[in-house]
């Protein structure tokens, strides 16, 4: 519990504010503390100097008399202790009621740092009458040391009064650190609400169902990243339905085959001495659908491939105009088959450098394809062009077409329009795919035209370098 985000943000916050609070309320009781005392040590000096002034000449002449009138004549305040010493720290008069000095000496820090010439005040804790500030002054007549005054005040009041402030300041402390943390956990769930519903369907997705979305509010980070899982989760979605599609698809295509084959080659275990033509004729009609099982797998081995070895082509200078017209004539019997008419129109010894291979299958796949969705006494036309950017491939057939919808998305792995007729084809939805692969290893790239019942237009681009 106290491991989740939403503790960690208010516990952070919490902790933040105490230091804040903490280093404030340090900062002001530093200022108080100073001012207080700095303007108590004043009022102290300028006291004792004004006595020390006044009574110079009597405490050198030791008049004790006139020195305790003058003193009470300056109706000092009954809270401060006064002290009048001669130069052997001897009390010429001591305004204390108890515990008075007068007649004695009377040895304070500050008194014999005063014979020594020098002011000095001091701030000491006495048992039981708590904090007292001490002040001591020399007397001077003609530049000659006469005495000393001795100044003494509790300050336990300021001290009091900075204590009370503290207090005050811990007690604000602990409230603000309370309401920041009540608004802080409200904050924090307000965060991590989202995320914690995000978890909790990432978890389900997890377990196999992968078409859970989140409920998306505002614009912020959290919003964005809940956008971008239910665009993930949509496209896994199409992916997995699609995969799904396929393996249905191809179990149906690969069990008639298959089927097929077992029935022949059941016949010839089961006749006995057929006739060697017939025999001839089975065995020809097993090798055509194992022909048809090589297509599939190997059309799947290939984008494999692709996926594995992105990066890896092997380049070499090929005469791309020899190139297409090696594929027209391996395609000739499928288009002679259907009385397809292939028109080509090429320029002569065009030259590219590039992975032969690749370049093969993306060329033969297209002009497959276009051969196998063009009706009979059908025209498919294959153009080679070239600028000074690259080479243009166009392979244009007035076969079936398809509604322009659906041309951006014949490029996806296993995306069949017309899954029945497909199936009379032998489609497996990877040709495109893998055709685009190709071409896009050598940065160029496909595109199509199309019309639902006037045909289909492909264009290849390759440049001639690389990027």
């Amino acid at each position: 519990m106290f491991f989740s985000i939403r503790w960690r943000l208010v516990i952070t916050y919490v902790i933040i504010i105490l230091l804040t609070m903490s280093s404030i309320s340090t900062y002001v009781l530093d200022l108080l503390e100073e001012y207080s005392f700095d303007q108590e040590e004043i009022e102290l000096l300028t006291r004792a100097n004004i006595i020390a002034n006044i009574t110079s000449e009597y405490v050198k002449n030791k008049n004790k008399n006139i020195i305790e009138q003058i003193v009470n004549a300056l109706e000092i305040d009954k809270s401060i202790r006064a002290v009048v010493t001669d130069t052997e720290a001897n009390v010429l008069f001591d305004t204390a009621r108890t515990g008075n000095y007068t007649g004695k000496v009377f040895v304070k820090e500050e008194i014999v740092e005063a014979l020594a010439g020098k002011e000095d005040v001091k701030r000491r804790y006495e048992d039981e009458a708590g904090w007292f500030m001490n002040a001591a002054v020399p007397i001077t007549k003609e530049g000659e040391l006469v005495g000393v005054v001795y100044l003494s005040t509790s300050v336990q009041q300021i001290s009091d009064f900075l204590e009370e402030i503290k207090r005050s300041l811990i007690t604000i402390s602990f409230i603000v650190s309370i309401m920041i943390g009540l608004l802080s956990a409200g904050l924090a769930t307000a965060i991590s609400a989202p995320v914690e519903k995000l978890t909790g369907v990432i978890k389900n997705m997890a377990d196999g169902n992968l078409s859970q979305q989140v409920k998306v509010n505002g614009n912020d980070e959290i919003a964005q990243l809940g956008m971008a899982f239910n665009r993930m989760s949509e496209r896994l979605s199409e992916q997995e339905e699609k995969r799904r599609q396929f393996v249905s698809n191809a179990s149906h295509e690969l069990k008639t085959p298959l089927s097929s084959i077992k029935i022949l080659a059941e016949s010839l275990l089961q006749t006995d001495n057929m006739d060697i033509s017939i025999v001839r004729e089975f065995l020809s009609d097993i090798n055509g659908q194992i022909d048809r099982l090589s297509r599939i797998t190997n059309k799947l081995l290939k984008l494999t491939k692709m996926d594995i070895s992105e990066n890896q082509i092997e380049m070499s200078e090929i005469n791309v105009t020899a190139l297409i017209n090696e594929i027209c004539t391996s395609l000739s019997p499928l288009a002679n088959k259907k009385d397809i008419n292939l028109v080509l129109n090429l320029e002569d010894d065009v030259r590219l450098l590039a992975d032969e291979d690749k370049i093969w299958e993306s060329i033969f796949n297209i002009l497959d394809n276009s051969i196998k969705y063009t009706s009979p006494n059908g025209q498919v036309k294959i153009a080679l062009e070239t600028d000074v950017n690259g080479i243009y491939i166009t392979i244009k057939d007035n076969g079936i077409g398809m509604p322009q919808t659906e041309a951006n998305k014949i490029f996806d792995r296993f995306y069949r329009i017309d899954k029945a007729r497909a199936r009379e084809t032998g489609g497996t939805g990877l040709g495109l795919a893998i055709a685009l692969s190709a071409v896009q290893l050598h940065g160029g790239d496909i595109t199509v035209e199309s019309m639902e019942g006037k045909g289909s237009t492909f264009r290849i681009y390759l440049p001639y370098e690389i990027v």
